[in-house]
């Protein structure tokens, strides 16, 4: 508790320091707006002052300055068309609602999320023209890519870093054509025409090394990119269980298919937790490859429910056929020691050690997946405790205390420079 109270004073060099947090969703809709609520709630308990901006929803946390949030959309949902792409590429309300808050609050900085679509871009200029400084957490890869993926028609995809940004178009990367010419007018005006990222950041921050080395390609300094890793949940090691575990969305990008095909000819049995797009086609895969037995699609979960399956894993599996930016789910699995097999992609292999904590594999690589699950078994226990120990050395400086104390020390930066 003590250390706790120095870190905490050690926050707070800058005196009544006020911070506005914007992202579209201010309920735990994701994992961006899990990361979002929890640095509103930790930075008020450390003394900030910390204002939220996002969409009006009965979800949220009440709070004062909800008289400024924009009105919620839902894009998929009835209306205007026309309005609706406007509001993309530039939402005129949300910008004026935004001034008028930051008008009233006063910021010294303002940390931007997931603002893409719903909120736009448009607000960034707004805390410009008053001279208040920006940071922005970098949660997925829309500043490079239209669609957040790097990943198109069942494959890793990197057409539009060249700034070639209507490749989203020419693929129909939304699978709808207007949805598609949307996303790539929207990326062509920002990041190309108009800048309004570059002009009005000050300084982004990315939880992975790949992720930066991307927005290196495209032109941004080097210098204005910190990596500042997502974080874990304390270390609470759990004795492993009989069934592996896949947890996440089931979408093409996921991978799922690989593990499945990967854990036919094994004698493993398989958890699923999730739901996605792609369910009904992975039950039928189940039934093709005679593994009904072995395989139990648990739908979303929650809570202690999904808890005790995560605790009570053997492994954790993350076949990810897409670059996986940073994990909440590698980090959160890690965090109960649990063994992980994932693929080498994206910013994953910054995390796992192949051999260490964790197996490596290449994205899509069927047999060497399978090769993976067989090794598990051949752990001995001393083997399993040492990579636990690992585990720990890994998990442990990724604190939450530790990524507050970094994140507050990029905000003085930045205010001081």
């Amino acid at each position: 508790m003590l250390n706790v109270l120095i870190l905490r004073k050690k926050r707070l060099k800058v005196k009544n320091m006020t911070i506005v947090q914007a992202n579209k969703f201010l309920y735990p809709k994701g994992g961006a707006d899990r990361y979002c609520l929890t640095l509103i709630k930790e930075l008020e308990a450390s003394g900030y002052k910390v204002v939220p901006f996002g969409m009006v929803d009965s979800r949220n946390l009440e709070s004062p300055w909800e008289k400024y949030f924009t009105a919620p959309v839902d894009y998929y949902g009835s209306g205007n068309k026309f309005k609706m792409a406007k509001n993309i590429i530039w939402h005129r309300s949300a910008a004026r609602q935004f001034g008028e808050l930051l008008d009233k609050a006063k910021p010294d900085l303002v940390h931007a999320h997931n603002i893409y679509h719903q909120l736009s871009p448009a607000i960034l200029p707004e805390a410009k023209r008053r001279g208040v400084k920006m940071v922005m957490t970098l949660h997925d890869y829309k500043l490079v890519c239209p669609n957040y993926r790097l990943f198109t028609k069942g494959h890793h995809c990197e057409a539009c870093l060249n700034g070639s940004y209507f490749n989203c178009l020419k693929n129909n990367c939304y699978e709808s054509y207007p949805r598609s010419a949307v996303a790539a007018l929207e990326s062509f005006l920002h990041n190309k025409e108009w800048g309004t990222y570059y002009k009005n950041v000050d300084l982004l921050i990315s939880p992975s090394e790949y992720l930066k080395s991307k927005m290196v390609q495209v032109g941004w300094p080097a210098s204005r990119i910190k990596v500042l890793l997502n974080p874990a949940p304390p270390y609470d090691p759990q004795a492993d269980g009989e069934r592996l575990l896949y947890l996440g969305r089931l979408t093409k990008e996921k991978g799922v298919d690989i593990l499945l095909q990967a854990l036919e000819g094994t004698n493993e049995y398989l958890d699923i937790a999730g739901t996605g797009p792609e369910e009904e086609n992975l039950k039928a895969l189940v039934k093709e490859l005679g593994l009904t037995e072995r395989v139990t699609f648990h739908g979303h979960l929650d809570g202690e429910t999904l808890e005790k399956l995560k605790k009570e894993a053997k492994a954790v599996i993350l076949p990810s056929v897409w670059a996986e930016n940073m994990s909440l789910v590698l980090l959160e699995s890690l965090a109960y020691g649990k063994l992980i097999i994932a693929s080498k992609t994206g910013g994953t292999p910054e995390i796992i050690r192949d051999g260490e904590t964790g197996w490596l594999f290449p994205a899509g690589d069927i047999a060497a997946l399978r090769e993976c699950l067989g090794e598990i078994n051949e752990l001995t226990p001393p083997e399993r405790e040492h990579r636990k120990h690992k585990i720990k050395d890994l998990i442990e400086p990724l604190s939450l205390e530790n990524h507050l104390e970094k994140l507050t020390e990029y905000y003085r930066e930045v205010l001081e420079s």
